[in-house]
């Protein structure tokens, strides 16, 4: 999965969850694809304010301390230059109906997320 221009694909990986960042993290390298890591919504806030460029996707956690993934989404909505990277959902919850509308998320993926399946969802959307 590479860029028109020949670059790699960048993705950010925003959740609180240390094992799930090393896990993913060589997953999506393999795959072709560049990654960022924040631990919750405010770290990215950050990290994408500095980005150039900015990542081609975001793998968004709802569950987070200091900005949880909902507020992350409404931040990152409120900012025209970030507001056209796409977002995919990847949560434990049980039920995320509430916060689906809320998020205007591409796909939403249930942890623990099948390895195949998230490398299919982000190649449909980076399309």
């Amino acid at each position: 999965m590479t860029k028109a221009t020949g670059g790699q694909k960048r993705i950010l990986i925003v959740d609180d969850d240390e094992s799930l960042h090393a896990l993913l993290t060589p997953i999506l390298k393999r795959a072709g694809l560049s990654v960022l890591n924040a631990k919750d919504g405010k770290e990215a806030m950050s990290l994408l304010e500095v980005s150039d460029p900015l990542p081609d996707l975001i793998l968004l956690d709802l569950g987070m301390p200091v900005m949880d993934g909902v507020q992350f989404r409404a931040a990152q909505k409120a900012k025209i230059h970030l507001a056209r990277i796409p977002v995919i959902v990847i949560t434990s919850r049980a039920t995320i109906e509430k916060d689906m509308n809320a998020i205007d998320a591409k796909a939403f993926l249930k942890k623990p997320i099948e390895a195949r399946l998230l490398i299919q969802t982000i190649a449909s959307h980076l399309s």
